[in-house]
């Protein structure tokens, strides 16, 4: 009678649990990329970006902001005025492809509420910000330029509070608008949500509409200084022009700290 062979021990990793034998291509990625997407292109705790880094940082975020207030003002152009829920949607998913066009690049802020949000955060570096709120700025006066030839384009693309609704009030809106901006990144920054990237850029752009649901007719629902001041700079309609660049940058600082104070991850044990 043969004697049964004993069975052989089965591997172990080097973290001490039993080897995973079958390790799909996404999750080797992961692993390997998780670093780099925790910062990418200048990362986070104010890295150093090198020049060639930074080049692409600006080049995307101009592109980006300029799409994007050219996409939010077209449909100005439109025979009949839009409906807010089509205004919302539009924007919305025009958020959402323009995020997943360029936020391996340079992060796909588009929005110097939400650059504040990642510098406060140490998420990128001063130089990182620099760049990138330069290049929104002058993507942000492109993109409205471009509509310049459609009639009245720009003029109904300049946001203003609503008949009623007093400065201060609207102050207040739009501060809370981007406070909720600044959170949804900051919360997709942090590393306990990393698992959640794949329907990042529709998130955020469902996120956007429904901000313009919520708040469309009361301020305009702008949540972003640059899609405000470029249309009215170039129409020269600064009223309440204010309200639209103090709002939305104040309100994602204190979200920032909030989250700074109350859910930054703790760190791991000595």
């Amino acid at each position: 009678m043969a004697r049964s062979e004993r069975p052989r021990p089965r591997p172990r990793s080097s973290l001490g649990g039993h080897a995973i034998t079958v390790v799909s291509d996404y999750t080797r990625h992961q692993a390997l990329t998780a670093g780099s997407e925790a910062a990418p292109l200048g990362g986070g705790g104010g890295a150093r970006v090198p020049g060639a880094a930074l080049w692409r940082v600006a080049a995307a975020e101009a592109c980006g902001t300029a799409l994007l207030v050219a996409l939010t003002c077209l449909p100005g152009c439109a025979a009949r005025a839009l409906a807010p829920a089509e205004r919302a949607l539009a924007g919305g998913l025009a958020v959402a492809a323009l995020v997943q066009c360029f936020d391996h690049v340079s992060g796909a802020h588009f929005n110097p509420t939400v650059t504040l949000a990642a510098l406060l955060a140490r998420r990128v570096g001063a130089a990182h910000a620099g760049a990138a709120l330069a290049a929104q700025a002058a993507g942000a006066l492109a993109g409205a330029a471009a509509l310049a030839p459609a009639t009245g384009a720009l003029a109904r693309c300049v946001t203003r509070p609503a008949p009623g609704v007093s400065a201060w009030a609207a102050l207040g809106v739009e501060a809370l608008l981007g406070a909720v901006l600044a959170l949804i990144n900051l919360a997709s920054w942090d590393a306990r949500c990393r698992a959640y990237k794949d329907s990042w850029p529709l998130r955020v752009g469902f996120t956007v509409a429904a901000l313009s649901l919520a708040a469309g007719e009361v301020t305009g629902a702008s949540a972003n200084p640059l899609r405000s001041a470029a249309p009215a700079l170039l129409t020269g309609d600064l009223r309440a022009l204010w309200v639209y660049c103090v709002g939305p940058p104040g309100g994602a600082a204190l979200a920032a700290a909030l989250y700074a104070c109350a859910w930054r991850a703790a760190p791991p044990p000595a």
